[in-house]
C-alpha cells in the first residue's frame, strides 16, 4: 500500500506538471487568462467532461462472479486531467477483495493509464480511451476453519482444518470443488501488462440527472481478453449544494452496473459490479 500511494502521487504530479508550465509561462508574460466554467457532463467511472481541469472519482461497490464464486468487496480511484477541451489524461486504480470460494481469498489490484478524446456538445460528450494497464492478482489459502455453506444452510456445520487428515467424503468434495476454483480462478486470470480501448459518453437529460456508458475490450498479455459493458446514471449535486457551487466545476453522484465477459478462457456467463461513487471537478 505505501508502494501505491507514492505510485499515485508521481502520476499526479505527472498529470499536473504540463499546467503547472502553463502557469509560469502566462505570470511571466504577465498576462492573466481566466478559463470560463462551462456545464458538466457526467462521464463513466466517476468522471465528468468539463472542458478543463482537474477531476477526482471515487468508488465502493460489489463484484458479483459467476455462480460458483462468492461476492466480493470492490472499490476504485480515478485522476484525471483536461490538458484542453479535446484531450484528457487519467490514471486509475481498481482493488478487488475477498472470498473467492470455500477455501481461497483473493486481492486483485488493477492500475490504468488513459489518454481520453473527447468530443462534447451542450448535453452529450462522448470520448475514445487507449489505455495501458498492469494487473497483479494474490490468491491465497485460508489457514483457518474452513465452513461448508451448504452444510451451513441445513444448520449442520463441520469444521476443518488444514493439519488434519481428510475422511473420504471430504476428498469426493474436494474433487468436486476443484472444478469451482479453477473457474473462480480465471476470472482474475489477467495477470501483468495489458492494452485496450474504451468508447464511452454521457447525457444530460435534465439540470439534475444524467446517463452514461461505457464498451471497453481489453487484451491481457496473458493473452486473455474481456469485454465490458458499464452503464449507469447520475446526479448533478453541484446544482442542490451551493457551496460546491461556488467552489467546484462539477459534483456527480453516480450509480454503474458493470458487466464483465470473458472472450476466450472456458469462463461461461456474465461477472457483474455495482459501483456508488462520487465525482468532484476543480
Amino acid at each position: 500500500m505505501f508502494l501505491v500511494q507514492h505510485l499515485f502521487i508521481f502520476i499526479a504530479f505527472v498529470l499536473l506538471l504540463p499546467s503547472y508550465s502553463l502557469a509560469g509561462e502566462s505570470s511571466a508574460s504577465g498576462d492573466s487568462v481566466a478559463v470560463p466554467k462551462r456545464e458538466s457532463i457526467a462521464l463513466p467511472s466517476q468522471s465528468a467532461y468539463m472542458g478543463a481541469g482537474l477531476s477526482i472519482g471515487l468508488a465502493a461497490g460489489v463484484f458479483s462472479p459467476i455462480d460458483e464464486c462468492d461476492c466480493m468487496g470492490t472499490w476504485q480511484g480515478q485522476l484525471e486531467y483536461f490538458y484542453s477541451d479535446l484531450v484528457s489524461g487519467s490514471f486509475e486504480v481498481r482493488f478487488f477483495g475477498g472470498d473467492l470460494d470455500r477455501d481461497k481469498m483473493v486481492m486483485y489490484q488493477r492500475y490504468r493509464i488513459n489518454v481520453r478524446f473527447h468530443n462534447a456538445y451542450d448535453d452529450f460528450a462522448f470520448f475514445a480511451a487507449p489505455f495501458l494497464g498492469l494487473e497483479n492478482t494474490s490468491i491465497s489459502e485460508f489457514r483457518k476453519q474452513v465452513v461448508d455453506r451448504e452444510e451451513a444452510d441445513s444448520k449442520k456445520t463441520r469444521a476443518r482444518f488444514w493439519w488434519q487428515q481428510a475422511d473420504a467424503e471430504d476428498l469426493e468434495e474436494t474433487g468436486d470443488s476443484s472444478k469451482t476454483e479453477t473457474n473462480c480462478g480465471k476470472l482474475f486470470a489477467m495477470d501483468g501488462f495489458s492494452i485496450g480501448l474504451g468508447l464511452g459518453g454521457g447525457y444530460n437529460v435534465s439540470r439534475l440527472f444524467a446517463v452514461t456508458g461505457l464498451v471497453q475490450i481489453e487484451y491481457n498479455f496473458s493473452k486473455d481478453v474481456m469485454l465490458s459493458l458499464v452503464p449507469g446514471v447520475a446526479f448533478n449535486l453541484l446544482e442542490v449544494w451551493p457551496w460546491a457551487k461556488g467552489v467546484l466545476r462539477s459534483t456527480w453522484i453516480s450509480f454503474e452496473v458493470g458487466g464483465q465477459r470473458y472472450v476466450h478462457g472456458g469462463v461461461e456467463g456474465w461477472s457483474n459490479t455495482f459501483f456508488l461513487g462520487l465525482q468532484l471537478g476543480a
